[in-house]
């Protein structure tokens, strides 16, 4: 069980660690100056840029990340479940034993 809890504790790391690459790009914009005197349709490349990687490429990221998020949920709760079975299990056994003396 607590391989699953790891694993969550990663990828939540993980994730954390590329949504903050992916939304503070601002320093590209520092060692690429050029970007910001580009123009495309119209808007500074570095607004378009912004509001790109903030919705078209992060919205797959998300889902992604509540994709395998759910998984180790699932394997949490199903991990979880058999050891109260256990714990049931022993509790009606030491009730039972307890009747039978």
């Amino acid at each position: 069980m607590n391989s699953a809890y790891k694993k969550e504790c990663w990828l939540a790391l993980i994730a954390f660690g590329g949504m903050t690459l992916l939304t503070h790009i601002y320093p590209l914009y520092f060692l690429f100056p050029e970007i910001t005197q580009m123009v495309w349709f119209g808007f500074p490349a570095h607004y378009l840029l912004s509001m790109i990687l903030g919705w078209l490429v992060l919205m797959p990221v998300y889902w992604l990340y509540i994709h395998f998020s759910e998984k180790i949920d699932e394997e949490i709760a199903q991990t979880s479940a058999s050891a109260a079975d256990l714990e049931e299990a022993a509790k009606y056994a030491a009730s039972a034993k307890g009747a039978a003396e």
